[in-house]
C-alpha cells in the first residue's frame, strides 16, 4: 500500500475523531492493512501527522499554482486566488474536523513565539515562492512578502473564526482591496 493511501485513510480517521485522537492502529484498521505493515511505512505517528501536514499545504499550492495561471487582470487574480482559498479552507473537512477536536492543540501554531514558525509563517512562506516571481507580485503593496502575510493571516482568521456577515465574496475584496496597487507594475 503506497504512503498516499495510507495518508488518505489517516485523514478519514481524522476527520472521524481529530488528529490527537489519530491512532496508528486506527489507521492501519481504517486501510485495511496490518500495525506492522503500517510501522513499516511510518515510525512514528508524528511522522504520518507530518505526511498528512504536508499532503494538505500541497493541495493547497495546488489550487493557489492553478489560479496563478490566470493573471490576464491581476486584481481579479489576486480576488479569485482569495476566494478559492476561503472556499477550500470552509470545504476542507480534515481541517474542519482538525478544529472542532483539536483546535486547542493547535493554538502553540498560530502564536509566535522565538524560533518557532507559525502556521502563517510556513503557509507564507510555501506562497511566496510560487508568488514573488509570478506576474502578479508587481501589483502587490506595499511588497509581495507583507501582502502574501497579510492574505495569509486574514485567510486563517477566517478558518479560526467563520464570518458571520460577510461571505467569502465580501471577504475576498476586502483583502484584494488591501493588498492590490492598481496600475502598471513598478520597473
Amino acid at each position: 500500500m503506497a504512503s498516499e493511501d495510507l495518508t488518505g485513510a489517516a485523514r478519514a480517521v481524522a476527520r472521524r475523531v481529530g488528529v490527537g485522537a489519530l491512532t496508528l492502529a486506527a489507521v492501519a484498521k481504517e486501510a485495511g492493512i496490518s500495525r506492522a505493515t503500517i510501522y513499516r511505512r511510518f515510525a512514528s505517528r508524528d511522522q504520518l501527522i507530518a505526511s498528512m501536514v504536508a499532503s494538505e499545504l500541497d493541495e493547497l499550492e495546488r489550487v493557489m499554482v492553478g489560479r496563478l495561471r490566470f493573471t490576464d487582470d491581476p486584481r481579479d487574480t489576486i480576488y479569485m486566488l482569495v476566494r478559492e482559498v476561503l472556499d477550500y479552507n470552509a470545504n476542507n473537512e480534515l481541517m474542519q474536523a482538525a478544529l472542532r477536536y483539536d483546535a486547542a492543540s493547535m493554538v502553540p501554531w498560530v502564536i509566535r513565539r522565538e524560533g518557532h514558525p507559525t502556521l502563517i509563517d510556513i503557509v507564507t512562506d510555501r506562497a511566496l515562492a510560487f508568488i514573488e516571481d509570478s506576474p502578479i507580485a508587481g501589483y502587490l503593496a506595499p511588497n509581495p512578502a507583507a501582502a502574501v502575510e497579510f492574505m495569509v493571516g486574514a485567510v486563517c482568521a477566517e478558518l479560526l473564526s467563520p464570518a458571520r456577515f460577510l461571505t467569502h465574496a465580501d471577504i475576498a475584496n476586502r483583502i484584494t482591496d488591501a493588498i492590490y496597487r492598481p496600475g502598471p507594475p513598478p520597473s
